[in-house]
């Protein structure tokens, strides 16, 4: 395989400013537990807060905005600037946030000494807390928009609110480390935009390369998909734990990925924009050919709306590889050299990829894309590239290839792999020496 590492895509198939909030400290049952009045309480002083948050991050002073915060609590102001200067360069609208589930218990934070807190470098200690300040958590529904997306986001962030001085006030957003959290509430980040393109990053010394990389996946997408009218939103967090965190899943899942195509708020929803998101990690040592391979792979997940489709992946792979690839001017010896080398050793595979072939973790994942791209580059040899288009379309449709290889191609799957392995033996055997 040319490049020394997979990419992926994420298939989920299953007048003054008003005061922050009223409500005074809650009241608790003998057992330890909020009584329902005080839970209600909670719901309406957490709900009054992010009202008054999402209004203020949108158009508010800064210093309205850390208004918001216990007024020592330096983490939370910070916080809050940082919310504020994303909102504003991703140009985002439709902010609303609000309380989704009955906030938890009550804790109560004694005097003398800071509480730990658990930022993105680590534990680190926070300011002391005052007398009559306690904390809770609740789970918030956050909705917003990008300019670039045609349709807005919505996730679930565990916020920690501070119950202050007869007030709700806000604690933080990133305490939780199980929890997905969109990367705009993670990091302060730069942007660079483009009509073709919107780079996301943690590291605004990146934004410049990955704007021309994306800018360039566009133009080979719409060589073959020449009426998708859309733009590729490319997201770089600062590492690959950070990516963990924005995705939801362990620092781990993806140490062997280059780039993830998943929707940008982890949902289900058929009107969820999908976003390219990047591994650092692996993806900057890949070189300059590489990289745009990559990101033209990504962008054509995007444009089919592959992370949401219910076609196998050898199709969804192959496929996005078969237009990242269509005008490089590599042999397929390199190309596909892991499979090859497989194939002269034990001949060529008994069936296409399976979705297991596909782990992120399997040591032979590398040879599963190789495999899959060549199973539709056959299919644009033999019937055309127009055909292979129609191909992936009717099979995303029918949320499988059977149908299509009949309707589309005329022929079945099974005869279509022995035609497959015949074109695997031959090309191992071509490319030998």
């Amino acid at each position: 395989m040319l490049l020394p590492a997979a990419t992926a895509v994420v298939v989920l198939r299953q007048g003054p400013d008003p005061a922050p909030s009223g409500g005074g400290p809650a009241d608790e049952s003998p057992g330890g537990g909020p009584t329902t009045s005080s839970a209600d309480a909670r719901t309406r002083g957490g709900n009054h807060l992010l009202q008054q948050m999402a209004l203020r991050l949108e158009s508010g002073s800064l210093d309205s905005l850390r208004a918001l915060a216990v007024p020592v609590d330096r983490t939370a102001t910070q916080e809050l600037g940082t919310l504020r200067a994303n909102v504003r360069t991703l140009r985002m609208t439709g902010l609303r946030m609000h309380l989704v589930d009955t906030p938890g218990t009550m804790l109560e934070l004694g005097r003398g000494g800071g509480t730990i807190e658990l930022g993105e470098g680590g534990a680190e200690e926070s300011d002391p807390p005052a007398a009559s300040d306690r904390r809770w958590t609740g789970e918030v529904q956050v909705r917003w928009r990008l300019g670039a997306d045609a349709s807005g986001s919505h996730a679930q962030v565990p916020f920690t609110f501070r119950q202050f001085a007869g007030t709700t006030r806000f604690g933080t957003a990133r305490a939780d480390r199980r929890s997905p959290i969109p990367l705009w509430m993670l990091d302060r980040v730069a942007v660079a935009r483009t009509p073709r393109s919107l780079v996301v990053s943690a590291d605004p010394d990146a934004t410049g390369d990955f704007s021309r990389l994306a800018d360039q996946a566009v133009v080979d997408v719409r060589r073959v998909l020449p009426r998708w009218p859309g733009r590729v939103v490319v997201e770089v967090p600062r590492d690959q734990r950070q990516l963990g965190r924005v995705l939801g899943t362990g620092a781990g899942t993806y140490a062997a990925i280059a780039a993830v195509t998943a929707t940008a708020d982890g949902s289900l929803s058929r009107r969820a924009p999908a976003h390219v998101f990047v591994n650092p990690r692996v993806f900057d040592p890949l070189g300059p050919r590489g990289s745009q391979i990559v990101m033209s792979h990504e962008a054509t997940h995007v444009a089919m709306r592959a992370a949401l489709s219910p076609s196998p992946l050898w199709l969804l792979e192959g496929f996005a590889d078969y237009v990242a690839l269509a005008r490089v001017d590599v042999p397929v010896s390199r190309l596909a050299g892991q499979t090859l080398a497989r194939v002269r050793r034990s001949g060529p595979p008994d069936r296409l990829p399976t979705q297991e072939d596909f782990g992120p973790r399997r040591p032979e994942l590398g040879a599963s894309y190789e495999a899959a791209w060549l199973a539709c580059r056959l299919i644009a040899e033999r019937y055309g590239e127009q055909r292979l288009v129609a191909f992936y379309r009717a099979s995303d449709r029918a949320g499988a290839t059977e149908p299509a290889f009949r309707t589309v191609l005329g022929t079945s799957e099974p005869a279509f792999t022995r035609v497959w392995r015949a074109e695997l033996r031959r090309l191992a055997r071509s490319t030998s020496g």
